[in-house]
């Protein structure tokens, strides 16, 4: 294959990709060299399509944080996954503190505690032995870091909620 042909197709190809979602620099790079095309090419390629404004590295962080935020996720985790998706540290955090407030994160943690309780009762644990306290403290504590909230954050919700004096 010609480098003309070869570089129509990875054209082809990564618009067909651009069309379900927005990307990053980093995974069209990864896309195309998965996919058998030389880097120079990969380069040229992602060249053009930010020159069309089909990719844009900024754009797609806001985009993603937006994303990540409905769906219940905190500040560590939407930072780390930005940072495997090749965005730059410079543009993750002049963009992360736009978008995540200590307040609102607690909020939503609140939030999150309140969807999770199984209780008919209420929100609040108030009578629940000891050992079993300590169980669901843990549990919601392991949910709350897979989530990517802050520590600092976890433990003032879940004192609020009476998991811990």
């Amino acid at each position: 294959m010609d480098e003309e042909e070869a570089l129509k197709k990875a054209r082809n190809m990564v618009l067909r990709l651009l069309s379900y979602r927005a990307r990053s620099k980093k995974e069209l790079a990864d896309y195309l060299e998965k996919k058998g095309f030389s880097e120079k090419l990969a380069r040229r390629i992602i060249k053009e399509m930010e020159k069309f404004g089909y990719i844009n590295d900024e754009k797609f962080a806001v985009d993603y944080i937006e994303t990540q935020k409905a769906r219940g996720y905190g500040i560590k985790k939407v930072r780390y996954e930005l940072y495997l998706k090749g965005i730059s540290e410079r543009i993750i955090e002049q963009i992360i503190s736009d978008f995540f407030d200590p307040e609102e994160d607690l909020e939503r943690i609140k939030a999150l505690l309140r969807r999770r309780s199984s209780k008919n009762t209420g929100f609040y644990i108030t009578s629940e032995p000891e050992e079993k306290k300590q169980r669901r403290f843990r549990r919601e504590a392991n949910f709350l870091q897979r989530r990517g909230f802050q520590d600092d954050l976890i433990m003032k919700a879940l004192k609020n909620c009476n998991f811990i004096e």
